[in-house]
């Protein structure tokens, strides 16, 4: 008799450990939407090299009323030149 209550109680804390586990596991990815990212500068795509380049070191100019981010003057180029049509 005291071995099915031993049992009993065994399996009690087992399904409470397990799920206490589980609870902690799922609220860590529900929380993490972004907010753990370290910070930093922004990052922008440089449509003609398809090269990522900082925000505020990239080059801009404005095409057909719309604002481009380039890594160099050359790649504004080559995309103005490819665009103008």
């Amino acid at each position: 008799m005291i071995r099915y209550v031993l049992f009993v109680i065994f399996i009690f804390l087992a399904y409470y450990a397990v799920k206490k586990m589980l609870k902690s596991a799922l609220n860590s990815v529900r929380k993490d939407d972004g907010a753990n990212q370290l910070p930093g500068e922004e990052m922008i795509l440089d449509p003609e090299c398809q090269t990522y380049v900082v925000k505020h070191r990239a080059i801009s100019r404005r095409i057909k009323g719309k604002i481009y981010f380039f890594c160099s003057n050359t790649c504004a180029q080559q995309y103005e030149e490819k665009n103008q049509t």
